[in-house]
């Protein structure tokens, strides 16, 4: 375990949980962030590939085994479990938190899950095998898996209201913080299309030096960062303008990202040197780099933002306590501590407890 320096003031603990979808396992590792460490693993019948929060609980998204799993908060067991005729291609939550949107295949279909009752309320036929997807409150978009089209589908009535076509395959995809424009990477020709959500027209095409493999925001929506491969860059997107503001170096091949809105920073994971790059969202420049070892690949944030947790294919979770590494008197940047979690982490989620923080 690496502690980080000899400080006396004593560091806030998170109050909460981290629920991380563990292939290796075959479950759902759970950990204490109050005490950063391995507490079970709840086991599944099938590998999951996602965790989401809804309505306070945790569902597991098993693609394999064609279903949702509800998990028990208080006594971390399965709870209830939401079957499908075919294999899930991809699934979220609004942002209400009210419902789970699932897209299936044989019959290709979207699914609409109420979350605190785990039953399927909705059901939309689609016109094409689903690929990805992102939504609101009142829409869902979804994009073929194997061709250019982007269908659009209301919510809560459910019905399609157009099917657009882009040009070429979806990688991300993204909704604008206002819901007005979709953002879409096409990977095979390195670029990002914008399409009107309403009326489904293409807005504008956008180049990149590299293909698009992940989206993220900052805090306000107006600005989308975008990593991909093979390159040492991001680019930077003006979501409302759409147009590409600047691509900057940002480590060696930067992948998972994580938007720290209250800091104004982002994290980005940058496997081949096992380092976590820090930039100023304002100034576009590097805030600090931190050597967390392996191959690091999704990054979170506490809710406090108090603490960067950066995960590798191993399973192992470095904690980076933001105090220690933005503090520019300290030239080693340590990290706080390491804990392990189920190995081939897919996703993962943290779950506040009633207490917001305390003391270590």
């Amino acid at each position: 375990m690496i502690v980080a320096g000899c400080s006396r003031k004593l560091a806030p603990r998170f109050s909460g949980r981290l629920f991380t979808a563990s292939a290796g396992a075959r479950g759902i590792a759970v950990a204490d962030l109050s005490q950063f460490r391995h507490m079970l693993t709840i086991p599944l019948d099938h590998a999951p590939s996602q965790v989401l929060v809804a309505t306070g609980a945790v569902y597991a998204v098993c693609p394999e085994g064609r279903n949702l799993v509800k998990i028990d908060m208080d006594r971390l067991v399965p709870a209830a479990t939401v079957g499908f005729p075919g294999r899930i291609s991809a699934a979220a939550v609004t942002p209400d938190g009210r419902r789970i949107v699932v897209a299936a295949t044989q019959p290709n279909t979207l699914f609409v899950v109420d979350a605190g009752s785990a039953k399927i309320t909705g059901r939309i036929a689609l016109p094409m095998e689903p690929g990805v997807l992102d939504l609101t409150d009142s829409m869902v978009v979804v994009a073929g898996a194997a061709d250019d089209s982007l269908v659009r589908v209301a919510l809560p009535g459910g019905t399609v209201s157009g099917v657009a076509r882009t040009g070429a395959g979806a990688g991300p995809i993204l909704f604008r913080k206002d819901g007005n424009m979709i953002l879409v990477g096409q990977p095979s020709v390195k670029g990002i299309v914008a399409v009107d959500a309403a009326t489904g027209a293409l807005v504008a095409r956008l180049t990149l030096p590299f293909a698009p493999g992940r989206f993220a925001v900052n805090g306000d929506g107006g600005q989308m960062f975008v990593t991909g491969s093979p390159d040492d860059a991001i680019a930077i997107v003006n979501t409302y303008q759409v147009e590409v503001d600047q691509t900057i170096i940002a480590g060696r091949t930067p992948r998972g990202m994580a938007v720290a809105a209250g800091r104004n920073l982002l994290l980005l994971a940058n496997p081949a040197s096992g380092d976590v790059t820090i930039l100023d969202i304002e100034t576009r420049k590097l805030a600090a780099s931190v050597h967390v070892g392996g191959e690091p690949g999704q990054i979170l944030m506490t809710p406090d933002e108090e603490y960067g947790l950066v995960f590798n294919g191993s399973g192992d979770v470095a904690v980076m306590r933001m105090q220690t590494v933005l503090d520019k008197k300290n030239k080693t940047k340590p990290l706080f501590t390491m804990f392990s979690t189920g190995p081939s982490p897919q996703s993962a989620v943290v779950v506040a407890t009633e207490v917001e923080a305390t003391k270590s």
